[in-house]
């Protein structure tokens, strides 16, 4: 099955995704800031990687830019509670493949993650 990386400030958050994604039959790696974030997607080289936008000092958007930076070819979904449009189109010209608003229901977040996988992008 799949390995996906989380990155989000919040451990509740995180707490709740891992679970979902465990149940799921995902293999779970975790990290609570966008730095520990890059850093476990380049030794882990996890096949999705889904993050908070809204974090403090290393964002969602500062994660897309060391993703292109960095040239780390893992697709990217977007979980977040900012709802505007301006956003969501900043985050898919950015390379976010998915954007999702929180909370997260299992099946969007699965559709999500299958649709990423099914696209071979790597």
């Amino acid at each position: 099955m799949a390995k996906i990386l989380i990155i989000d400030d919040s451990a509740f958050q995180r707490k709740i995704l891992s679970g979902t994604l465990t149940g799921l039959g995902y293999e779970v790696i975790t990290a609570d800031n966008g730095q520990q974030g890059i850093e476990r997607a380049l030794v882990e080289n996890p096949d999705v990687l889904i993050t908070d936008l809204l974090m403090p000092e290393y964002d969602g958007f500062w994660v897309l830019e060391q993703c292109r930076a960095r040239k780390i070819n893992i697709p990217v979904i977007i979980v977040t509670s900012d709802i505007q449009l301006t956003t969501r189109e900043k985050c898919h010209k950015m390379g976010a493949m998915a954007f999702l608003n929180k909370p997260v229901k299992q099946e969007e977040i699965k559709a999500a993650i299958d649709t990423v996988l099914a696209s071979g992008v790597r």
